[in-house]
């Protein structure tokens, strides 16, 4: 495990701050695919008993995060088969979302989502992915506001997760920086205007068009390993 020293800020349980450390440890890289998780170890790196590092990671796994082998926890893998069912269901959760958000928005998340989609516009021109990835995630999670369903959005924070560990994200791909952007553009009138068969297609051909880039990414690395 490539921690030296696993500091929580004791505001809640210990099992879930752990829970928390870990699960973000292995969402932006720190630990790795495939990497061991032994209790003994985590316990000592965070100062506390193994009870709450047992809780973190049964959490953890039924996050599909880590995965038991039988001889020990390991950080879990995603196969090109395994990102194709996250992005299938995620496709059909997003259509949901725009569906509900076309239905039920706000004029104030109208107006946000006009801000939003105005800054993306020029990280756009910009080429600023970092940017343009914060931007996405803004627009998105606020299309999952205005769905006003809570296991909605937490399912979709899920699956982008999930999906986002094998790649960071598509847009430093230049086609697909200029391709977001319409299809942004397009869900948010249909949203604006409270069309909800068209905000529903349009979200679930966008998601579409970036699962496939996902998958010949993921196909291309796995050919390299």
């Amino acid at each position: 495990m490539p921690l030296s020293r696993i500091q929580l800020p004791g505001e809640r349980s210990r099992a879930q701050e752990l829970y928390e450390f870990l699960r973000n440890a292995i969402l932006d890289g720190t630990l790795e695919p495939n990497e061991r998780l032994v209790e003994e170890n985590i316990a000592a790196l965070a100062s506390v008993s193994r009870t709450p590092v047992r809780e973190a990671l049964r959490k953890l796994e039924a996050d599909n995060l880590v995965r038991d082998t039988g001889q020990g926890i390991v950080v879990g893998t995603t196969s090109p088969e395994e990102l194709e069912e996250l992005c299938a269901v995620r496709e059909t959760l997003e259509g949901m979302a725009s569906r509900l958000a076309a239905r039920l928005r706000s004029e104030l998340e109208v107006a946000s989502l006009r801000r939003i989609l105005e800054e993306y516009r020029e990280a756009t021109q910009q080429r600023d992915v970092e940017r343009l990835v914060m931007l996405n995630h803004a627009f998105h999670e606020t299309i999952w506001q205005a769905a006003r369903n809570r296991y909605l959005f937490r399912e979709l924070t899920n699956l982008r997760d999930l999906i986002e560990r094998l790649q960071k994200t598509t847009l430093d791909k230049p086609e697909r920086q200029q391709a977001a952007l319409p299809e942004h553009e397009a869900l948010f009138e249909a949203i604006a205007r409270q069309d909800e068969d068209e905000a529903e297609r349009l979200a679930r051909q966008h998601f579409r068009e970036a699962m496939a880039i996902r998958l010949m990414m993921a196909r291309l690395a796995q050919k390299r390993v």
